[in-house]
C-alpha cells in the first residue's frame, strides 16, 4: 500500500521562507523556534495581514491535504499564527498578550473590517488540519469513469451505424474522403455531389 506523507523538512522551509520563525540553538545543541514578525506586511490594514497569512496557511494545507499526516500541517499553522500576532504587536507597538485580549474572541483570532455593506468578520484559519476526502485518497491510482455522449451528426456516430451514405447500403467496409473546402470540390463523382 502506498502512502503519501508531508516531508517535515518542505514545512520548516515554508516557515523560513516565510520568515515567520528563525530557528535558534541553545548551549545544549538543541534547536528552538523563534517567532518572527513579518517585516513585509506591517504597512497593510488588519484585514490584509490576517488574509495574507489565512493565504500561506490555506495553500500549504490545500496542498497536502490528502497526505495521511496532514495533521503536521497544524504545526505550521501554529508558528504562522504566532508570528501574524507577533506582527500585529510589532505594528502596534505592543505586547502580544494584548494583541491576544484584543483580537481573540471565542478562541479564534478574529478582525473586524468595513464593507460597503456593513461591519464583517474574518478569522484566522480554524478549518481543522486533517485528512480531507479520504474516499479519493484511497484510491488515487483509480480514473474517475466518465460518459461520452456523441453529437447526432459526429463522424464517430456515422462510422457506427456502417451504412453507406451515398447508397445507404450496409458495409463494414467503409472508405472516407475529407475535405478541407467545399469550394475545392469539382462534382465529378457521386460522393462529390453529396
Amino acid at each position: 500500500m502506498v502512502k503519501l506523507y508531508v516531508p517535515k523538512e518542505n514545512w520548516i522551509k515554508k516557515l523560513l521562507e516565510y520568515e515567520a520563525i528563525k530557528i535558534v540553538t541553545d548551549e545544549n545543541g538543541n534547536e528552538k523556534w523563534k517567532a518572527l514578525h513579518s517585516g513585509k506586511v506591517l504597512n497593510k490594514s488588519d484585514i490584509e495581514i490576517l488574509s495574507d497569512y489565512n493565504a500561506k496557511v490555506r495553500g500549504l494545507f490545500n496542498y497536502y491535504c490528502i497526505a495521511d499526516n496532514a495533521y503536521v500541517i497544524g504545526k505550521f499553522g501554529r508558528a504562522m499564527k504566532y508570528s501574524m500576532m507577533k506582527t500585529f504587536a510589532f505594528k502596534y507597538k505592543t505586547k502580544v498578550s494584548k494583541i491576544k485580549k484584543k483580537y481573540v474572541k471565542n478562541g479564534n483570532f478574529t478582525v473586524n473590517y468595513e464593507t460597503k455593506q456593513g461591519l464583517k468578520t474574518s478569522v484566522f484559519y480554524n478549518q481543522g488540519y486533517g485528512k480531507r476526502d479520504s474516499s479519493i485518497a484511497g484510491q488515487v491510482e483509480l480514473l474517475p469513469q466518465y460518459k461520452r455522449y456523441d453529437r447526432p451528426n459526429s463522424l464517430a456516430r456515422k462510422l457506427k451505424t456502417k451504412t453507406c451514405e451515398l447508397c445507404g447500403g450496409y458495409c463494414t467496409e467503409l472508405e472516407i474522403h475529407q475535405v478541407k473546402k467545399l469550394k475545392s470540390l469539382k462534382g465529378n463523382c457521386e460522393w462529390e455531389k453529396r
